[in-house]
């Protein structure tokens, strides 16, 4: 379908939703966001199939649920069926790529400050200053700034945000940074990316869910159901994976996981399984826990995992348990076979994972298991082809309690024990220490620092270390503890490997086999500048964006500057606010981000309304040099003028390209080439253009270029066309007697009057005191006498015939012999018919007559470009060799937006890139950014605002001290005295029972009889976590 037929579906379409929703319709919002329900889409559904008078599916208007991407679905051809699953090959197939990663970590708001930290040996868990009471540890490790959020970059309301847990929030911001850092981030329908993700804080026993912050969930709420539901998915576990689904548009598997302190690493399982069967191309994975309040330490208990000095020390004899820490983080998996031939970055490659239950083979329901673990090791190893002695650091769970880090010590030296029985060959280390137990998220941490390690070839230290803890078999066990921050060697010569563990409470255990990632080939030398954009969704995070890149090329001057472009042009989305800054190497590109970040004033929005129209200047602008850069940078543009010039050689007139290509200092070129050239030039343009994306409304022409226009239209081919031009040319310097071109700046019945005076005619009417005058010498010089008379400026145009007049007389009756020669076939496009100061409509099939008065008229430019702002268009791109209908444009029709293809002085089309690009005009960043591959490079910049976390509500019959949390200053609930519990109830069950007073108004019938379940056990030690 046409754009002007597209754009008229689209009005049919609002028309029938602002028909029932009773108020104006945003076309991009879905009709649920809207406000209309399942039965109101029926009704729209109705209106439609009268109005369009075609059939529409019961799902339609929810398989496509906008007004614009139902407009898109009904215009386009059918869908093609779905591809067929493919199946893992051997070798890279079975392997799998980290390509993205994205964090947020106790003292490290990114992954860069996480690598700093962990290769200095920061210890990033906080103490709280102030009073506390006998047994309470004010310790932590926090997020800056949770209550912080872009809610207008994800599309989400200020309610919903505030509404959704700060969890929840942060894991939709790294999922869309892993995106970024894996060149992913930019809208691909076709590409199929998962998540699997989960959450939760279990560390401190249950929790109330978020909603009940904002008195959801109690029974005494007075809300709608709409905020009740939204309080629910905005908290709920269930909706982590979806919600990043939804707001990032990705059409993979969306599974939650939980499986307690092993959910994140389960969840790269999942997804790497994912990606080897082909249900996905891409995933992420990751978790995120987050206690709230933040900063409210715990309370010590013996017999539980938590530390009574708060401090975690893994496998150290001055070992006495596990601190809390928050975390958020997730990465960016592919098939590795896939990521090498799509030359992405890769971080790190994953060999193989197993995920296994210890089953009842333990102490108890809370307690490790040496088989489960060891298992889960072992099928890991086999699975990555691996054997144990190649792998030379393991990541442990490490949680830094005697019975977890005993099991875990025995477990994973039996995995990695080597049959000759050596010793102390494999480097050991848990990240615990730095960050505390991240809970849910524990297993990210170890992976990300496990990727980083392999990715920087060093070994990092495990924190808070004292000695060895001389309760585990050292002397017997293939591992050594890792104290300082060394070079990686890996055994042999071989690749490094890595092992990373991570245990659930419940006993599901999970373990996955890295290996450092591939070298990669140098990057390819731009030999001339490229375009490279960038965009955001504001001017403040546009600057701040520049920012941040500008000072990572100063890092990292080695970078490509084709891989920038490709990265940023088709790894990010493309959003309201843009720029594009061009450079051939890193350097270039940082200086060029200097002087936009220099340049005053902000970034405006985009305001494209629609596809431009292509506008096609005449002659009057030398052409000489015009198509250099257009001709050696770009390949569409190259094989046009190749084609001209070969038939313009073989009909006998020489060489196009000589004075096309020629510096424009030189002379211009024979004049008989000019009409041909320029021909040539802007079909070239027009064609380049079309191939970036660029798919105009309409087109148009002034003079001699609106043979290029009807070309462009589909009127007939570029041979003829050329043929056809090159005839027009050599007739009008032969046969038409030397005249001369006069530009009058008066109102047309001036114009008429001197016109009648002095014998000249009208050439062409540019606008309401734009017009061209024709004629003999004398009779030029008579009008202008006569216009200077009158005190009306006045110019002579630089020609030497008289275009557009009766003096063409004499060259007509060639022109139609020319014109006879022509194939025509139907439009494709709508064009102006300057002649008429009309639009030819799609498919309208032209004659040899209207070329011939076409020469012979005048040119009614004001007129045409009336009717084509008619239509609805409101957007140009000139084509030709410089701006001369830009500037008549602007004057003709106000309001309107007009970019030249060539400003005067440039030799490259990228000018009018970055302007089409800044004006929103829909560009194919695919072929634009050929030849180079993805680099890791900074995310755009999250501009939140605060949602502070509110206090939880009183609940009658408990004692609960809170309030509200903002930033890191927070506290979470806590009893205000010991409670009482049952007789023989263990610390967990003390605990259990307090918290469950607090939720009992919260909770369903089911947990109200698991409380009273506890209770009844008396003589029932409650297990421990850690047992």
């Amino acid at each position: 379908m046409t754009e002007p037929g597209q754009q008229h579906l689209l009005r049919q379409i609002r028309t029938a939703v602002e028909t029932v929703l009773g108020r104006e319709a945003d076309p991009q919002t879905s009709f649920f966001e809207l406000g209309l329900t399942s039965l109101a889409l029926t009704r729209v559904r109705l209106l439609l199939q009268r109005s369009l008078g075609r059939p529409l599916a019961d799902t339609a208007l929810f398989d496509h649920s906008s007004v614009a991407a139902l407009a898109a679905h009904l215009a386009g051809p059918p869908p093609a069926p779905d591809p067929a699953p493919t199946t893992a090959a051997d070798g890279n197939g079975q392997r799998i790529a980290v390509i993205g990663m994205a964090a947020r970590f106790p003292g490290a708001p990114d992954v860069d400050t996480y690598w700093r930290n962990l290769r200095e040996g920061v210890c990033a868990v906080r103490s709280f200053a102030g009073a506390s009471q006998p047994g309470h540890v004010p310790v932590a490790g926090v997020l800056d700034d949770i209550d912080r959020f872009d809610a207008a970059y994800f599309g989400m309301s200020a309610q919903e945000a505030g509404l959704t847990d700060p969890a929840h929030r942060l894991f939709l911001e790294v999922c869309q940074q892993a995106l970024e850092h894996g060149g992913y981030a930019g809208r691909d329908d076709s590409r199929r990316i998962g998540v699997y993700a989960g959450t939760g804080m279990n560390l401190y026993g249950p929790r109330l869910p978020y909603y009940a912050r904002h008195g959801l969930g109690t029974g005494s709420e007075t809300d709608n159901i709409e905020t009740r539901m939204q309080g629910l998915i905005g908290a709920q576990h269930d909706f982590l994976a979806t919600r990043v689904a939804y707001r990032l548009s990705l059409t993979g598997a969306a599974v939650g996981v939980q499986s307690a302190c092993s959910t994140s690493l389960v969840a790269v399982h999942l997804a790497a399984q994912s990606l080897l069967t082909g249900e996905n191309d891409l995933a992420l994975a990751g978790a995120a826990a987050v206690q709230l309040p933040q900063d409210a330490g715990y309370d010590h208990e013996p017999g539980f995992i938590l530390s009574p000095s708060g401090v975690c020390r893994a496998f150290d004899a001055a070992s006495d348990g596990t601190v809390g820490g928050n975390g958020v983080a997730a990465v960016l998996l592919k098939r590795l076979d896939r990521a090498l031939a799509d030359g992405d970055e890769i971080q790190a490659v994953l060999l193989g994972s197993a995920v296994n239950n210890d089953g009842d083979a333990k102490a108890g329901f809370t307690a490790p298991g040496v088989r489960g673990h060891t298992d889960a090791a072992r099928r890991a190893l086999a699975r990555a082809g691996a054997a144990p002695e190649t792998v030379s650091h393991v990541e442990a769970h490490g949680t830094g309690t005697a019975l977890g880090d005993r099991v875990e010590f025995e477990a994973l030296s039996r995995a990695y024990r080597r049959s000759d029985g050596a010793t102390g060959r494999c480097a050991l280390g848990s990240v615990k220490p730095a960050l505390g137990h991240l809970d849910t998220c524990a297993g990210m941490a170890g992976l990300l620092k496990t990727v980083l390690m392999l990715r920087h070839r060093t070994l990092v230290p495990t924190v808070n270390h004292t000695r060895p803890d001389p309760r585990l078999p050292w002397q017997d066990s293939p591992f050594r503890l890792v104290t300082r921050a060394r070079e990686w060697t890996a055994e042999g010569g071989g690749p490094r490997r890595a092992g990373v563990s991570a245990l659930g409470f419940g006993g599901t255990n999970a373990h996955v086999i890295l290996e450092e990632p591939p070298a990669r080939a140098p990057a390819r030398p731009a030999s001339a500048p490229v375009a490279v954009p960038l965009s955001a969704h504001g001017p403040v995070a546009l600057r701040q964006y520049a920012r941040r890149l500008r000072d990572h090329l100063r890092d990292h001057p080695g970078l490509s500057a084709y891989d920038l472009q490709t990265s940023l042009a088709a790894g990010r989305p493309h959003l309201r606010y843009r720029a594009v800054v061009h450079g051939s190497n890193g350097p270039e590109l940082a200086d060029a981000l200097d002087a936009l970040l220099s340049a005053p004033g902000e970034a405006e929005p985009v305001r494209a309304t629609g596809a431009p129209v292509l506008a096609f200047s005449g002659q009057g602008v030398p052409a000489v040099g015009a198509a250099l850069g257009w001709y050696h940078e770009w390949d569409a543009a190259r094989s046009v003028l190749d084609t001209c010039e070969e038939i313009h050689r073989q009909e006998g007139y020489g060489s196009l390209l000589d004075g096309l290509l020629r510096d424009p200092a030189g002379a211009a070129g024979p004049d008989e080439t000019p009409q041909a050239a320029l021909f040539a030039l802007q079909m070239a343009q027009a064609r380049l253009w079309r191939s970036l994306g660029v798919e105009p409304a309409g087109v148009l022409g002034h003079s001699l270029g609106e043979l290029a226009a009807l070309c462009d239209a589909g009127a007939f081919s570029i041979e003829d066309g050329l043929r056809f031009t090159a005839a027009r040319g050599r007739a009008m310097a032969t046969r038409q007697a030397a005249g001369r071109m006069l530009a009058v700046a008066a109102d047309p019945d001036t114009v008429a009057e001197v016109c009648a005076a002095t014998g000249a005619d009208l050439a062409a009417a540019n606008g309401p005191r734009s017009h061209v005058l024709s004629g003999t010498a004398p009779q030029v010089d008579d009008a202008q006498r006569l216009l200077e008379e009158r005190g009306l400026a006045c110019r002579e145009l630089p020609v030497g015939r008289a275009f557009h007049s009766s003096r063409l007389a004499p060259v007509l009756p060639e022109l139609r012999e020319a014109a006879a020669a022509v194939r025509f076939t139907p439009l494709h496009t709508p064009c102006g018919d300057t002649a008429r100061g009309a639009v030819l409509p799609v498919g309208t099939v032209l004659d040899a007559e209207h070329l011939v008065r076409q020469a012979r008229q005048p040119v009614l430019f004001a007129a045409t470009l009336a009717a084509v702002r008619a239509l609805g268009c409101a957007d140009f791109v000139e084509i030709g060799p410089g701006d001369v209908l830009t500037r008549l444009g602007r004057v003709a029709l106000p309001g309107t937006w007009w970019a030249p293809s060539r400003s005067p002085g440039t030799r490259s089309p990228r000018e009018a890139l970055a302007a089409l690009y800044g004006h929103g005009v829909p560009l194919d960043w695919a072929r634009i950014a050929h030849g180079g591959r993805r680099v890791a490079l900074p995310g755009r910049p999250f501009l939140g605002e605060r949602f502070p976390v509110p206090a939880l509500p009183p609940v009658p019959g408990a004692a609960v001290v809170d309030r509200a949390v903002t930033g890191s200053s927070s506290t979470v609930p806590r009893a205000a005295g010991p409670g009482a519990a049952p007789d023989g109830a263990g610390p967990v069950g003390r605990t259990a029972v307090r918290q469950l007073a607090v939720m009992g108004r919260l909770l369903d019938d089911t947990t109200d009889l698991l409380t009273a379940q506890l209770r009844a056990l008396p003589g029932r030690r409650t297990p421990r976590a850690g047992d």
